[in-house]
């Protein structure tokens, strides 16, 4: 029996991580660390919802998104269930895209029959740790090392964009009215969102949300 994906928290309807509208699965926890990271508030322990692949596929499906992308989080310290996951999204007629600390080229010479499985249950792919020193405005990675790869032939079309800025930056608030956002920011953003809600005489305090 596969174990149920770790989730820190989902979004539908995103569409600054991955073509077209997409649910986005923050997945909890990482081991990499890295310096900067703007996830730091899931890498560790704390509150998961704790989904099958297919509670989370009837969840999709609710949606109208054409689309899932699993972030973090390490998608792939989860990589049975992920690949169950996206395998059931894919029969389902959703495209799945996925973010990695990993490099393509070292998941492929992994020993381990389940990152394969997922590799070949993914169609786009965002390897690469995070390096604040390459730190850009790039679409869909947040450094100048982070590399996108097309799996399938499903977004073929994407080639030549690929080279492009950044797709932005979702800011929403939860049920609590908690603030959150999706996408990469850029150098500037979170001080350029602190000042204009100190403008408008709100105080952002912690890290309660989600920044990846």
């Amino acid at each position: 029996m596969t174990s149920p994906l770790r989730i820190a928290h989902m979004l539908h309807g995103c569409r600054t991580l991955g073509p077209g509208a997409r649910t986005v699965v923050w997945v909890r926890g990482c081991a990499r660390r890295c310096v900067g990271c703007i996830a730091t508030p899931i890498l560790g322990d704390g509150p998961v919802l704790e989904l099958s692949p297919d509670e989370l596929l009837a969840r999709v499906l609710e949606s109208s998104d054409g689309g899932v992308t699993f972030s973090g989080g390490e998608p792939l310290e989860q990589a049975t269930v992920v690949a169950a996951a996206a395998e059931a999204l894919q029969a389902a007629g959703r495209n799945v895209m996925v973010y990695t600390g990993f490099q393509l080229d070292e998941l492929r010479r992994d020993n381990d029959p389940q990152v394969h499985r997922l590799l070949a249950a993914t169609d786009i792919l965002v390897d690469g740790p995070f390096e604040a020193d390459r730190q850009a405005d790039l679409l869909w990675r947040g450094s100048a090392n982070q590399r996108i790869h097309l799996l399938s032939e499903r977004f073929r079309d994407l080639a030549d964009r690929m080279d492009g800025v950044g797709a932005g930056v979702e800011v929403r608030l939860d049920s609590d009215s908690n603030l959150f956002w999706a996408g990469v920011p850029t150098r500037q953003f979170v001080g350029q969102l602190r000042r204009a809600a100190e403008e408008q005489g709100i105080v952002l305090t912690g890290h309660g949300g989600i920044w990846a």
